[in-house]
């Protein structure tokens, strides 16, 4: 069938006025695809709400789609809308294209199907961004944040996050705020947390400033709640272990200073510095010397480079690096910088 011929046996269905020919061949477009059974669905969405509109029983609605279409070809945009609107739903039906009744529709049939948008701040930089509900998000160096565009068809707001992410949420105990990260769910009641949880690290770390956060376990059999976190608690997750390590500290700094463009570690372990530098200037850093694996560092950064940042903490310890700049690769991007760690000679 031509398109021509569908928007006939399709009104006409809706009408209810189809052969048993006409009712085979739309029975077989629908059962084609799952695309084809929604835009079916979308039209009869719009179709039953067209009933609600006063429509004259003399309109012959399968002559007026060839003279609506002939009439609207002819018409300017000003007078063509203005023949929209006076027409019959039913008329106004049939001279619209399948795909702007798909879209027009499509989100009132299906509530599962949801628009997501992704937003990833380039290496060395953060982002901050607002989502529907009010929420504010600032998203750090080399993370990724998947959210739906709107939540108003949801029982849940729930976003995805790879990465680190500070979230300032805004309350609504109607709708529960989950934060899904590769390692653990945290499940939000209205508060301002950090979250850093980098898929190819084993590590995950939560640092909750107000309110209450619950940590929870998506992955199993069904979601389990693990802890509920005060304000002042951070809870380290090892994902090898299958391990929480909880702790408490009211000076936060070191977690969320990152937002307002610092670089805070504070008796952080050589690991750690390792993978935060690396996703901060977007550089693969290698430990040679298993000796600088007893060293820990304090430090803050600004507006340092990479050179600049490892020459300070190498003041501070018997630690030397090697930085190896970015190759150009067949497809002419740039692969990432390469630095090496190893005990002064």
């Amino acid at each position: 069938m031509n398109n021509h011929q569908l928007e006939n046996i399709i009104t006409k269905s809706l009408a209810g006025t189809l052969n048993a020919e006409e009712q085979e061949l739309l029975n077989h477009w629908i059962s084609e695809s799952k695309e084809n059974e929604k835009e079916f669905k979308a039209y009869a969405l719009l179709w039953e709400k067209s009933q609600k509109l006063v429509l004259s029983d003399s309109i012959d609605v399968e002559s007026s789609l060839t003279e609506t279409k002939k009439r609207i070809a002819k018409l300017s945009p000003k007078k063509r809308w203005q023949t929209y609107l006076r027409q019959a739903a039913a008329i106004l039906l049939l001279s619209l294209s399948f795909s702007f009744l798909y879209n027009y529709c499509v989100l009132e049939i299906d509530s599962e199907e949801v628009v997501m948008q992704e937003v990833k701040p380039a290496f060395g930089t953060h982002t901050k961004l607002q989502l529907a509900d009010g929420t504010t998000v600032w998203l750090n160096s080399g993370s990724t944040l998947r959210f739906p565009t709107s939540f108003a068809n949801l029982d849940e707001r729930k976003v995805e996050l790879n990465g680190e992410g500070y979230f300032d949420v805004a309350k609504n105990d109607a709708k529960p705020f989950i934060v899904k990260t590769p390692k653990l769910g945290v499940k939000v009641y209205g508060t301002s947390f950090n979250v850093s949880a980098y898929k190819e690290y084993n590590t995950m770390t939560v640092a909750l400033e107000e309110g209450k956060v619950a940590l929870v376990n998506e992955y199993s059999s069904g979601p389990k709640e693990l802890m509920t976190m005060k304000p002042n608690d951070i809870v380290e997750y090892d994902s090898e272990k299958n391990k929480l390590f909880h702790s408490s500290n009211s000076n936060l700094k070191k977690y969320t200073s990152w937002k307002d463009g610092y670089i805070v570690f504070y008796d952080d372990h050589i690991n750690d510095v390792v993978q935060r530098l690396e996703k901060w200037y977007n550089v693969k850093i290698e430990i040679q010397d298993q000796a600088l694996q007893d060293y820990s560092f304090t430090a803050t950064f600004t507006d340092e480079t990479l050179e600049q940042v490892l020459n300070l903490l190498s003041l501070s310890s018997p630690m030397s690096y090697k930085i190896v700049s970015a190759q150009k690769q067949e497809d002419n991007s740039f692969s990432p910088r390469k630095a090496t760690l190893s005990i002064k000679k």
